[in-house]
């Protein structure tokens, strides 16, 4: 999979690319959204993600529209918090300019195919998709055509579908030549999960696996473990919710990382990375330590000029002497007899009389 450019922002390359989803939590607020944007910059974040709601085409106006389960979020019908949070395409246009000025990549969510067209023509980077524009096949294949003509990415998120459905979507992109500029997020549209296994973390590499695509996590659990958890997983996006207080009102503050908790998670993340590796080697410290804790292949007893060495008259003793200039044992040289090596001493002749407790070099061997 080849990686994306976002911006000044690689996707699938060994960084991982943070969001911090700002969504609605501005509250209808310029100053609010430039103070997150602020928040989620000093805090390490790579992207400062919004969306853009058409209201009246995103969705019927239902004055008692909730979403279940999230009475205790929310303070009324989503028509109305929708209404009041809106950013007109002005205001994306110069939320989306703070954020270059600041140096953080500017993303947003379309609710719509109309609204896939407003954020392109305002020169957007890159898309992302919820969970819940899955299954609108239109939109997606608005964006796939938007995106195999400019090579911007569609990130695009999992949550509450089955495999089949996804697969439709991945078809859209295959179709119009823009798979490669695709990513799945793997997502669970519970807010927040109640249980952690809710989370299924299994499905970031299953989801590479199957696809052939970048992956990575939209997460909405109420701690950073399962977004650790996907980064070693292979996940190369990561994105949370994000607010500046947890007890604001509104759709996703409940569940939105302050911002501490967002530097927290850069840290780890950023930690996580470089703890992987990729190969098994020695580091300069490991092998401080390997030279006193590794063995050397030693005489029990005194052993006499011919006699044979056998399982009787030697023993592994530390520390591993490491004197340079000898043979080449997995690639260190040492002088001394590396305990691996001493098996084959077993039927072998002493070259000379060796004392007890003499650490064994190549030439006592015949």
């Amino acid at each position: 999979m080849k990686p994306l450019k976002f911006g000044k922002l690689t996707i699938g390359g060994p960084r991982t690319v943070v969001i911090a989803e700002i969504a609605d939590s501005h509250n209808g607020s310029m100053e609010t959204a430039k103070k997150l944007v602020d928040a989620a910059k000093e805090a390490g974040a790579d992207v400062a993600k919004f969306q853009l709601h058409l209201v009246g085409t995103n969705e019927v106006d239902g004055k008692n529209e909730m979403i279940p389960g999230s009475i205790n979020m929310w303070d009324g019908p989503l028509y109305d918090i929708l209404q009041r949070n809106l950013f007109s395409f002005e205001m994306h246009k110069e939320i989306m300019k703070y954020c270059e000025k600041i140096g953080i990549e500017y993303l947003c969510t379309p609710f719509c195919t109309a609204a896939v067209d407003v954020l392109n023509d305002i020169g957007v980077k890159a898309f992302k998709t919820g969970s819940g524009e899955l299954d609108n096949l239109p939109q997606h294949r608005r964006l796939a055509q938007v995106s195999a003509k400019t090579g911007k990415p569609v990130i695009v998120s999992t949550g509450m579908s089955v495999w089949s459905e996804i697969a439709d979507t991945v078809k859209v992109y295959e179709e119009e030549g823009a798979k490669e500029n695709l990513v799945l997020v793997n997502c669970t549209s519970e807010y927040p999960p109640n249980d952690y296994s809710h989370a299924n973390l299994g499905l970031i590499k299953k989801l590479q696996d199957d696809f052939g695509v970048i992956v990575g996590q939209s997460d909405h659990t109420m701690d950073n473990y399962t977004a650790y958890a996907s980064v070693a997983l292979g996940a190369k996006v990561i994105e949370k919710h994000f607010t500046l207080s947890r007890k604001q009102k509104g759709p996703d503050h409940f569940i939105a990382l302050e911002p501490q908790m967002l530097k927290d998670l850069v840290d780890g993340i950023r930690k996580i990375e470089v703890a992987l590796g990729s190969e098994k080697v020695i580091s300069k410290e490991e092998q401080v330590v390997r030279d006193w804790a590794f063995h050397t292949a030693t005489t029990f007893r005194d052993i006499k000029k011919g006699e044979v060495f056998t399982l009787e008259n030697l023993i592994e003793r530390r520390p591993r002497q490491m004197e340079r200039g000898g043979k080449v044992v997995d690639g260190i040289p040492s002088k001394y007899m590396d305990p691996l090596f001493a098996g084959k001493l077993i039927g072998k002749k002493a070259v000379r009389d060796i004392p007890k407790d003499t650490m064994l070099v190549w030439e006592d061997v015949v």
